[in-house]
């Protein structure tokens, strides 16, 4: 015999189940569905007018449009970026931040900087691009080509100073592998961001200096410094008449990889938008033209290949400083 009054019971049993279960997972979707309802906070890690400071100001104005809110930059240098990256890791997720990540995600995971893991802090959303770093000089500077570089650094080990964006941020790594792969010996001298660092090589308080191409480009055309060659195996197609230094240092080649992630947890949906939207902004040849010609190979992504890369660059970082012994700290 049936029992209705079970049968009765169960369905009401069930009804509440499924409404305490919709209840559970609509809160990221009800979330969404309002997002944004405030401005949101993109944070850099370098000082106004570095490679950082250029490309957020040019994609916030774009996805503050996008998404009809405004996006405030907000930029917290030191330590070689990773300043910002503790910030971001730790901030609210829920949409409203977002952080421009680069290769320091990938170095202090690889050097273990932290007792957690700095991949898993972030919810990547997409990738932007790729830039290469630049070996530049004070125009007084007696060398002028990789080759004459290398031959001066090699006549005179370690008396040659120059300057990077940070200790351990990706203008320092790239100097060191260059100096082990070249087998020559230069002196670092750190500063807070290219915004810090250019000033400093126009004014000769250092020789020479490893800059992102997108901060160095313009002072180039100035007439300000000049380059030596930048660090790939190939030219760069936004600064073709400049020498990689790849060609008098085979294999030598280091490039910076950008891409916006928010702290892990950040609901899914919002996730999903924000890589849309990320991606249609730089599909905009207005967009693409105005990085590009300043250094920037753009290239987009889903979030789950942001995610591998990241996780791929941590991996070959590691070898790298183990293979080369490389010391970042």
């Amino acid at each position: 015999m049936i029992d209705h009054c079970f049968l009765r019971r169960s369905t009401l049993l069930g009804a509440v189940a499924l409404l305490l279960a919709a209840a559970v997972s609509t809160p990221a979707l009800a979330q969404s569905q309002k997002y944004p309802d405030r401005p949101l906070r993109l944070i850099t890690g370098f000082l106004p007018g570095g490679v950082s400071d250029v490309i957020a100001r040019v994609l916030g104005e774009r996805l503050g449009e996008r998404l009809n809110e405004r996006v405030v930059i907000d930029g917290r240098p030191g330590a070689g970026g990773m300043v910002s990256m503790e910030i971001a890791a730790k901030a609210n997720p829920d949409g409203h931040t977002i952080y421009l990540a680069q290769p320091v995600v990938s170095i202090a995971g690889a050097i273990n900087k932290y007792s957690w893991d700095v991949v898993k802090a972030f919810a990547p959303i997409g990738l932007i691009g790729a830039s290469m770093t630049l070996l530049a000089a004070n125009p007084s500077f007696p060398a002028s080509t990789p080759k004459e570089f290398l031959a001066l650094a090699r006549a005179k080990p370690g008396t040659i100073d120059y300057g990077s964006s940070g200790y351990g941020g990706p203008n320092h790594l790239a100097a060191e592998l260059f100096q082990v792969m070249a087998k020559v010996k230069l002196n670092h001298v750190p500063y807070k961001g290219a915004g810090a660092t250019l000033p400093a090589l126009i004014g000769g308080e250092v020789p020479v200096a490893v800059l992102p191409l997108l901060a160095g480009l313009p002072q180039l055309k100035a007439g300000k410094i000049k380059a030596i060659g930048v660090s790939g195996t190939k030219r760069s197609g936004a600064a073709p008449d400049i020498p990689a230094l790849g060609e008098v240092v085979p294999g030598f080649n280091y490039q910076s990889w950008f891409g916006f992630v928010a702290p892990a947890g950040t609901p899914r949906p919002i996730i999903v938008r924000l890589n849309a939207e990320l991606n249609k902004i730089l599909d905009s040849p207005e967009i693409r033209e105005k990085l590009s010609s300043q250094g920037v190979d753009i290239e987009t992504s889903t979030p789950e290949q942001l995610g591998q890369l990241m996780a791929e660059d941590v991996k070959r970082l590691a070898r790298l400083i183990k293979e080369t012994g490389i010391k970042l700290e």
